[in-house]
């Protein structure tokens, strides 16, 4: 990356550059179709992986021509043109990336004149100049990577006063900002969830203490250098190091990252020592091959619009989600069911249109996340949106200025900064929650995530929407995944829904007759799920004194720690023939809390009908004149100040007494 790109984190000292290499150009060669292809769209299977598969049925997204890898024979006749290497193809932007030998000055033009007349080329684009042979460092606003972190921010205790999930040392606050604690104590960690993340290289993560769960685990899924065309990755350049060391930490009481039991792939798509398009080339390939073998998400803290030859720059009105290699992949990746989430970049306090968000961080499809410290602050190097298009990033923020992270070597805590940062701060938590609603899609993941967000009702270009809650984003999806019906048979209403919770949830189930003004509790029953899954419940409610018409019922399921209440049915049942005994009069439910139902169902009218409610001490707490007419009638009583005891209700047909009930308050 560059200066003003995204490798988001700032550097103490100059890092070295490759000597140069064989002096040779870089060229996509882009091709116009892919016809003759051995590869078939009903036999995905030949290029798309199971899980890969699977990911696509479950967004109901068919497998098109952009899966089709490129035509063997295409790249074979490129390869065969004089002074030609193949090194990749990218087949969701059907074309071939090549390097042409310039040892003779008239390699160059010989090269592209022949390729230009295959019948098969579109065209012929230079991606990058000669390897570089000065020095040139890192790009994105600096942090400082050599102070040790002081472990005062340790955390022992869960949100609710119990033992935490994790002993999270130095990194429970920019966890616990989002509610991630939470999250994780619901049992959701990132296991079985497959995340690439692609970076610069990932330097000493075979030796790195912060990572010997994944390796021992074997929750290193593959990796692969695709600047070099090589599997290794260790040697390279410790950005994605740093950034993976925020998902995958797991050194209880040191370093606990957001994502620790997830499992990954190591990609590296950029070279750290230029800043040139065919690393925009690179990443898609890289997400290609992330697709191919079903991962569910892309974490990247790389971005870019501009370059060492500023003829490649990305202009702020290029940066408009549509145009830049990278973007066209990374909407094309959450086309195809990954979520994809990225930098925003480190440019926000540029004063000019660099300090808006990079490639790909401007794609409509993408989760772009600003930095923010853990008392919510904004950096002032985070990017501001919106894209070029007008379009709002970011999309929210998480922490990444003086955020945690883990050296390179000895997997100790040092404070850096950057979005570099704050994107796989955010990536692990929404793997976890992922994890806990499997169902969903990639978007909807986003759009509870965006809907959690303190600043959702009214974003801004700084923000988006804000510093997501985990917990609330639980709760969201909680609402949306539950489901119930309703049947009504000889005046029995049966009631079935499904939700997710565990042990913590209590569902209240209230009920309102037709007559009635407001809701009476009817029942409160509590999940025996030890684990946060789906369960199944039923509830039959008799109908003893309600005439025909329309009852209607609500269920509410309260979370842990009994702080957030969602609404999960609302459902209505028309009774046809009323459900009451002749003569019958009830005062209902016993015990009541806040309000007491009473009715009286006689066939006359009366016209001077009277309520009266006592407390034991024959104090009078209500009364009531009405005429009533012939047939059903009921009324509600607030009994809001009451106190818990035993009262009696009282009813008369004019100066007689017709019915009397003791009740009982809570």
């Amino acid at each position: 990356m560059r200066k003003t790109a995204i490798l988001v984190i700032v550097l103490l000292a100059t890092i070295g550059l490759a000597q140069a290499q064989s002096q040779s150009t870089r060229y996509t060669i882009q091709l116009t179709d892919k016809k003759g292809t051995p590869y078939t769209l009903s036999a995905p299977s030949a290029y798309l992986s199971d899980k890969a598969l699977a990911r696509r049925a479950k967004i109901h997204s068919a497998i098109d021509s952009t899966d089709l890898p490129v035509n063997p024979a295409y790249i074979a006749a490129i390869r065969n043109v004089p002074f030609v290497t193949v090194l990749n193809n990218s087949k969701w932007l059907n074309q071939v990336l090549i390097k042409i030998d310039t040892t003779v000055k008239t390699n160059v033009p010989a090269a592209l004149a022949a390729i230009r007349a295959l019948p098969f080329v579109k065209k012929a684009d230079s991606v990058a100049a000669r390897i570089s042979t000065s020095d040139k460092g890192l790009s994105g606003t600096l942090g400082d990577l050599t102070v040790q972190a002081p472990l005062s921010t340790k955390q022992t205790t869960g949100e609710t006063g119990t033992t935490a999930a994790f002993d999270y040392g130095t990194m429970y606050n920019q966890i616990h900002i989002h509610n991630g604690d939470y999250l994780h104590g619901l049992g959701f960690s990132g296991r079985g969830m497959h995340i690439a993340v692609i970076d610069a290289g990932f330097l000493n993560y075979l030796i790195n203490p912060a990572f010997d769960s994944i390796r021992l685990q074997g929750r290193v899924l593959g990796t692969w250098d695709f600047v070099n065309n090589e599997a290794s990755v260790n040697e390279d350049h410790y950005h994605g190091a740093y950034v993976l060391t925020l998902m995958a930490s797991n050194r209880p009481g040191v370093l606990v990252g957001t994502a620790p039991h997830a499992s990954y792939w190591l990609l590296r798509s950029e070279n750290d020592t230029t800043e040139f398009p065919v690393e925009e080339h690179n990443w898609a390939v890289a997400a290609e091959f992330a697709d191919s073998v079903g991962v569910d998400m892309i974490s990247t803290s790389l971005g870019y619009f501009n370059f060492d030859d500023p003829v490649y720059n990305h202009s702020y009105a290029q940066r408009n989600g549509k145009t830049s290699m990278i973007t066209l992949a990374a909407n094309l990746a959450a086309k195809k069911g990954i979520l994809v989430v990225v930098a925003a970049g480190n440019s926000g306090a540029s004063a000019d249109d660099t300090k808006y968000v990079a490639c790909p961080g401007d794609a409509d499809s993408v989760l772009t996340v600003g930095s923010i410290n853990v008392n919510g602050n904004i950096a002032s190097s985070s990017s501001w949106g919106p894209n070029g298009a007008g379009l709002l990033k970011p999309n929210v923020v998480a922490v990444g200025e003086n955020a945690i992270v883990a050296s390179a070597t000895a997997g100790i805590p040092l404070v850096s900064s950057g979005t570099s940062f704050a994107c796989p701060n955010m990536a692990g938590l929404v793997a976890c929650l992922w994890q806990a609603f499997p169902e969903f899609s990639n978007m909807q993941l986003i759009d509870a995530v965006q809907r959690s967000g303190n600043k959702y009702i009214n974003p801004d270009f700084r923000y988006g929407h804000g510093i997501p809650n985990f917990k609330k984003a639980v709760a969201l999806l909680t609402q949306q995944y539950a489901t119930a019906s309703i049947d009504f048979n000889n005046c029995v209403v049966t009631l079935n829904w499904k939700s997710k919770d565990d042990t913590s949830s209590v569902y209240t189930l209230q009920r309102k007759l037709p007559g009635e003004t407001g809701f009476v509790n009817l029942s409160q029953l509590t999940s025996s799920a030890f684990a946060f899954t789906a369960n199944s419940y039923t509830y039959k409610d008799t109908i003893r004194a309600a005439g025909a018409g329309m009852v209607q019922y609500r269920i509410l399921q309260t979370m842990r720690s009994a702080d957030t209440t969602i609404e999960i049915a609302n459902l209505q049942q028309n009774i046809n023939s009323a459900c009451f005994f002749d003569n019958t009069m009830m005062a209902l439910p016993s015990p009541f809390d806040q309000q007491l139902l009473v009715v009286v169902n006689v066939p006359e009218a009366i016209a001077n009908l009277g309520i009266k409610i006592t407390d034991m001490m024959g104090r009078v707490m209500y009364t009531k004149k009405t005429d009533k007419a012939a047939g059903y009638y009921s009324t509600t009583v607030s009994t809001i100040g009451w106190n818990a005891g035993i009262y009696e209700v009282t009813v008369y047909n004019n100066s007689k007494r017709i019915y009397q009930r003791k009740v009982l308050k809570k």
